[in-house]
């Protein structure tokens, strides 16, 4: 009889097969590490150059935005009632003022911080000064001159260059008589110059500590009554009231 084949003496398979397929395996895999590696790199350049590109931009958006160095200058004005504004009706600067008739309040809406709140005319008395130094003028700060005084302004370092004019209006003129004005309904809102045009009276408004007034005004040259006030600003709903005098609004502009 034969005997039963032992299962040690079955076929044995090759080992050179699975190697192969192993080698196989793993250089698939490399070469897909390789591929990824490289696609990695060109990626990581592109978001560089883009960067790069990015940063360039905002260096050029800033570069052009860069505003023109101030220019500093000697600048001289004379003043008379009125508000003005610095950067707009007068350039931006440190001033000495010098009274150079009249008498009248002088203040400006930085009066804690570089600003004045004084009494000036000429001649000078225990209550009322002539002269004031180095008044802060920043833009936007607006003095505002009272009565019949009258200023001469000089300033070293004043930006000439930096003045933004008022912008043109086409609005009339407008006379007003004695009466109580509403802003908005009996004249438009804006900026006026108002010049007494008869009579003697007080001209007031509601907004007197906000860029409005309160004067007597009138034609007479009495050295208590002012014929003209700048730059007076009116908005929607003030009110302005004419007592004993006759007037007229003339738009400056914003």
């Amino acid at each position: 009889m034969k005997k039963p084949k032992n299962s040690t003496d079955a076929p044995k398979k090759k080992k050179g097969g699975c190697l192969k397929t192993v080698l196989i395996v793993i250089a698939v895999i490399v070469i897909i590490a390789i591929i990824g590696t490289i696609l990695s790199g060109n990626d990581n350049t592109k978001k560089t150059d883009s960067k790069s590109n990015s940063t360039q931009k905002t260096d050029e958006s800033v570069s052009s935005e860069i505003e023109p160095e101030i220019v500093e200058e000697h600048y001289e004005i004379d003043l008379s009632a009125g508000n003005y504004t610095a950067g707009t009706d007068i350039p931006t600067g440190t001033y000495n003022l010098t009274a150079t008739g009249g008498k009248g309040n002088v203040s400006s809406t930085n009066m804690y911080s570089g600003g004045l709140n004084e009494v000036m005319g000429t001649p000078t008395d225990e209550y009322t000064s002539d002269s004031f130094n180095g008044l802060l003028l920043e833009d936007g700060v607006i003095l505002t001159l009272g009565g019949t005084v009258t200023l001469h302004l000089i300033s070293e370092n004043a930006n000439v260059s930096g003045v933004s004019a008022r912008s043109a209006t086409d609005v009339a003129p407008i006379d007003l008589g004695a009466g109580n004005y509403t802003c908005g309904t009996d004249f438009p809102v804006g900026t006026y110059t108002i010049v007494a045009t008869g009579g003697n009276g007080n001209v007031s408004s509601d907004n007197m500590y906000q860029g409005g007034l309160n004067e007597i005004m009138g034609t007479a040259n009495d050295g208590y009554s002012i014929t003209q006030f700048n730059n007076a600003t009116f908005q929607d709903g003030n009110t302005l009231t004419v007592s004993g005098t006759t007037i007229q609004l003339i738009p400056v502009g914003e």
